[in-house]
Parts: C-alpha cells; structure tokens; sequence
C-alpha cells in the first residue's frame, strides 16, 4: 500500500494490509464502531466512464482525414473513445516514413489528451485494394509508428494489428492466406514485432480468432524468432468487425475449421469467449458491425456477454444502429425495460456498482482503519488495463490517497465482488475533523491520474464527486486526535 499525502505534508508511512473476517452479504464485525453502508442503485443512466463504450470514428491523418482535431462533440455525447485508421497508402513503396507523418500523429493523441479521451488505432497500407507489401517494409513502418505510439500511451485505449489486408484486416491480400504456413510465420513475426515494440500495458487486437489461434496454441515459433512471453500472450484480443452478421460473422469464424482440427462453430466461438489472460480478467474484444441486415440481432447481449465485449463502432453500420434502437428488450436481472441501444451503452465493457461498504464511523489519527465492500459488476466485460484503487480521506484542505497494492480490479468481472477488508494505518499528523471517505479509481498513468475524466465512475446515486474524480462512501467521518 501507498499513502499519497496532499498539501504540504511529505511523511512516509508504513501501511500492513491485513485479512479479517467479513461476511459475503456485507456485515461488520463485531466491533461496535463498524457500520455497514448501503448504497443506492443507479441501474438506468448512461454515464461516461473510460476505455469502455461507443467509439466514434474519426480517420486523423493520411487520405480520407474527416474533420479537424476538435473532439468536443465526442466529449459532449458522454463518449471516451474515438477510432482511427492510420492511413500508409502514399508509403506502401517506401520504408521511410517522413517525419510530418509522424508528427501529424503526435499532434492527433496531443488532442485526444486536451479532451480527456483516449484512442484506437489501427495501421493500414491500402484501403479496399489487396496490398502486396512486403513484410520487411512493414516492420520498418511498425518501429517508426510505434515509437510515437509508445511515448503516448496513456492516451490510448489499445491497437488493432492492422498493417495485413484490405482496410488492415487480415484478409484479401500478401501473407493472409491462412492454409500457407510460410504466410503463419510472417505473422507471427510482425505480432511479434508489434508487441515487442510497445509496452506491455498496451492490449493489441486481431481481427480473426484462427489467427490469434495460431500465434498462441498451433503453429510452432518461426526459426529465428523468440516465443511470445506470457504477459505477451495475455495482451491478445480480438476485434469482431462483421459482429452478427450471419452464423459465421462473415467468415470471422472459420468455416473450414483451419486450426480448429473439427471443431464445431459453438466450438470456435467458445475459444474466443474464453480468452481469459493469466491473472484473471478479460482480454480486449471490440469491432462494428459490417450490414444494414443484421442476421442474428437476438443475439446481441447473449455473446456481448459471453466474448466480454468492451467497445463497439457507433459510425459504422448506420442501420445496424438503428436496429438496436428500435428493439425494445424486457426487464430481466438488474436491466429495466428498455431499447437494446441504451442496454448496450449502459453495460459495455464494466459497470461497477456499490452494495454496500463496512467502516468505522470514528477512526483515531495514527491507529488502524478497516474498510470492506461488496460491489457489483453490471456490464459486460472487467476493467481490462491494470489501474490503482486508493481509499481517500479528504476534510477539504488536507487529502490522503491510501493505495490497495493487493486487488487487482481487473480480476472483477461480470457478478458479484467482494473487496476483502482492509486494515492501514493512519498517519499521525491527521488533522482532527470531519472527512470525506472515498474509494478512487484513477488512470494509471501519472499523467493521468489526476484528471477525473480518466477516473472510473460507480454506478450508484449520489457517489460520484465530479471535480474530485472519487466515489463518496461518506462525508461524514470523523478523525480524532
């Protein structure tokens, strides 16, 4: 645990986490100085929260650049997400990028982090012609783009590979073929390269799960190359880009069952569904929709739940939009009736809701303060980058942001969560009053960390302190001498 005093105050203190006993309905424990604190449900808003939700497609730089760098509007319509090709066409045929390409990207995540946004991007050399170039070119592309991408992280969300295919997408062009294992080993390579040229709190998506198959369970490391590390691995997710159009998502899932030996189609579907990283949350899963037909649109909240989707195209397919909102859908679980499109904007990616929390109404300067909570995950998928959780004690001129070093909010997933309780310290000097008790949930970033725009939002009414970026539990608290 950390404890970040504000306002004029630099001591270092010791925090020790310690387990006790608290029940999974929420109950204190014996001590006659603990109350619970339940918290009401906020089950219908749609508010903005980060890296989650409806992206909007803006292309930045390149052909076809739409519009200039103001994202007010993306701002204004409670989004967090904007969605960018990275357009190569006019350097297919050289392995140098100028520099005002590059710095034309610069200036684009400069913009997104003026906003509050964050960004996903996705490298391509040729729009809708199948591309032809070759693989030694387009790791140079990659170490070029990459280290404008790397010294820009904290504002973006995650990269879809790209670079292969027409509109990037793996298909329809040079080293695509999925039958050709010599085309296998040059993408494991330029995968390879992608992530060792980037850093591993970047999640990286591939369009097509028998590619992503391949790389992680079938085809053996290319001689010459190193295998994939297990933090690697875990960074591989997928972005579904004909999501419902037919059976087979047009041919996202493999109808000739290539690297899936015989497996069934639920088969195939359900290894995407359990792209599970090793420390127990969800991996990226995005996309759009590709057809004003949507052939199994009663799907959508059974497999936006199943795969954990965490974002989705607003821009693209139009009617595909429309579609999800003119369905209406009964009230089931913890869902009012309601049109799908507001379902969906509500639970993509996590929803985090507050039950109910366990802590002293009292606490001494320089003694013990235990805290618990039960939470619920309302949304689709967990918090997939890793972010701190701190409990904050602010009387309105000193604030103590007490870092939770052992959870891991990624490993909330959709259900039922119980923060253990947790025993820290206070420190001595604490000022004697009343504070607000907080639990805050900021970007990991430095950079970020204390713009509350980045910071996660619990799904509860009368919680969220805006200009603070924190979850109220109380505001009454009192600190003794």
């Amino acid at each position: 645990m950390e404890i970040v005093k504000l306002k004029h105050r630099n001591a270092l203190l010791v925090l020790s986490l310690v387990l006790i006993s608290f029940s999974s309905k929420g109950q204190p424990n014996t001590s006659t100085a603990t109350q619970t604190h339940s918290y009401i449900a906020d089950v219908t808003s749609v508010f903005p929260n980060p890296e989650r939700g409806w992206h909007n497609r803006r292309n930045v730089n390149g052909r076809d650049r739409k519009g200039d760098r103001d994202y007010s509007d993306v701002s204004a319509a409670g989004h967090t997400l904007v969605h960018s090709y990275l357009r190569l066409d006019d350097y297919k045929n050289t392995d140098t990028l100028p520099q005002f390409y590059l710095d034309d990207i610069q200036k684009t995540l400069d913009a997104v982090r003026t906003y509050g946004l964050k960004i996903i991007l996705r490298p391509t050399h040729v729009w809708s012609e199948s591309p032809s170039v070759p693989e030694t070119r387009i790791v140079k592309h990659i170490e070029q783009i990459n280290a404008v991408l790397s010294a820009n992280v904290d504002v973006i969300c995650h990269l879809e590979a790209g670079y292969l295919g027409k509109w990037g997408e793996w298909h329809s062009g040079r080293y695509t073929e999925l039958s050709n294992r010599k085309d296998g080993d040059t993408r494991y390579r330029i995968i390879k390269r992608i992530l060792d040229t980037t850093p591993n709190t970047l999640p990286i998506v591939m369009r097509y799960p028998m590619h992503i198959r391949e790389i992680l369970d079938e085809l053996p490391v290319p001689l010459g190359s190193e295998p994939l590390t297990q933090i690697q691995r875990d960074r591989l997710g997928h972005h579904n880009d004909c999501f419902l159009f037919d059976k087979h998502d047009r041919g996202t899932y493999s109808r000739l069952n290539l690297w899936f030996g015989n497996k069934t189609l639920e088969q195939q579907k359900l290894y995407t569904f359990n792209l599970i990283t090793s420390y127990g949350g969800n991996k990226m899963v995005g996309g759009e929709t590709c057809s004003p037909a949507i052939d199994r649109i009663n799907d959508t909240q059974n497999e936006m739940a199943e795969a954990n989707w965490t974002e989705i195209n607003l821009d693209f397919w139009g009617d595909a939009i429309d579609m999800w909102k003119k369905r209406w859908l009964p009230a089931t679980g913890n869902d009012p009736a309601e049109w799908e499109f507001d379902r969906i904007s509500r639970k993509l990616g996590y929803r985090l809701r507050m039950i109910d929390a366990a802590f002293p109404t009292s606490a001494t300067a320089g003694e013990s303060f235990t805290i618990a909570a039960n939470l619920n995950n309302d949304g689709y998928a967990s918090v997939v980058k890793q972010r701190p959780i701190f409990v904050v004690f602010d009387n309105g001129t000193d604030r103590y942001n007490i870092e939770l070093t052992n959870v891991d909010v990624r490993t909330w997933v959709s259900g039922t969560i119980a923060l253990s309780p947790q025993k820290v310290n206070l420190p001595l000097d604490m000022a004697s009053g009343t504070y607000k008790l907080a639990l805050w949930l900021p970007d990991a970033s430095a950079n970020l960390r204390s713009r509350p725009a980045y910071s996660i939002r619990f799904a509860n009414k009368d919680v969220w302190d805006a200009a603070k970026g924190y979850n109220v539990l109380t505001e009454s608290l009192i600190i003794r001498k």
